[in-house]
């Protein structure tokens, strides 16, 4: 499920999905996340980092930072289990 490891990130490339799709993918990955994890989301939807600042708020994970990077939207948490 995960697209790839950079800088000890783990990589989900939810390029070309609309809302939901984003957030469900990253809810299947968080099944094999280890506490702490980071998780790094390459969005196209302008959407993805307010569902994504909801969907950390709601499951107890940090959110750490959203930003545009060669028109995609980057979205960085932290993966806390429960």
């Amino acid at each position: 499920m995960k697209d790839s490891v950079e800088n000890d990130e783990i990589v989900l490339d939810t390029s070309g999905t609309e809302c939901p799709i984003p957030v469900l993918k990253a809810r299947k990955l968080a099944q094999e996340l280890k506490n702490g994890s980071i998780i790094k989301v390459i969005a196209t939807d302008p959407l993805a980092t307010a569902d994504f600042e909801h969907y950390c708020n709601q499951s107890g994970f940090d959110f750490l930072e959203s930003y545009n990077e060669d028109e995609k939207f980057i979205i960085r948490y932290k993966f806390k289990k429960n």
